[in-house]
C-alpha cells in the first residue's frame, strides 16, 4: 500500500549515513497534522542515490516545521517506549519533495 501527502519535519534532525550494507540512507522524523490539536508521528527511511541527491541539495533547508510532499510504502505502526506509550508510523520513501517555505505560509 502506498501513502501520499504532506508531512512536517519534527525537531529531531534528519540522520544521513551509510546503512549496514554501505548504501546511503536518510532517516527523517515528521508529523502529519491531522487536526487542530492532533499530530501523528512518522519515521521515514530513504535509501539509495535519489536519497543522497535530495540530502545534498536540501540539507540546510531540512529544519523543524519544513513541509515535505511524500510518497511512502510499507507503512507499519511501531509502539514507542515512552510514558505514556505512543505509536509511530514507519515507512519507506518512494519519493520526496521539499515544499518552499513561502508556499506553506500561503496555504
Amino acid at each position: 500500500m502506498r501513502h501520499t501527502g504532506m508531512l512536517f519535519l519534527s525537531r529531531q534532525r534528519p540522520h544521513a549515513a551509510p546503512a549496514r550494507c554501505g548504501i546511503f540512507q536518510l532517516q527523517l522524523h515528521a508529523y502529519d497534522r491531522i487536526g487542530p490539536h492532533q499530530a501523528e508521528p512518522w519515521r521515514m527511511t530513504w535509501t539509495g542515490p535519489a536519497a543522497q541527491r535530495f540530502w545534498q541539495q536540501h540539507e540546510a533547508e531540512l529544519l523543524p516545521g519544513a513541509a515535505l510532499i511524500v510518497e511512502l510504502e510499507a507503512a507499519r505502526t511501531h509502539t514507542l517506549r515512552t510514558r505514556p506509550p505512543m505509536a509511530e508510523l514507519q515507512a519507506r520513501v518512494i519519493s520526496m519533495a521539499l515544499v518552499p517555505s513561502h508556499a506553506v505560509r500561503t496555504q
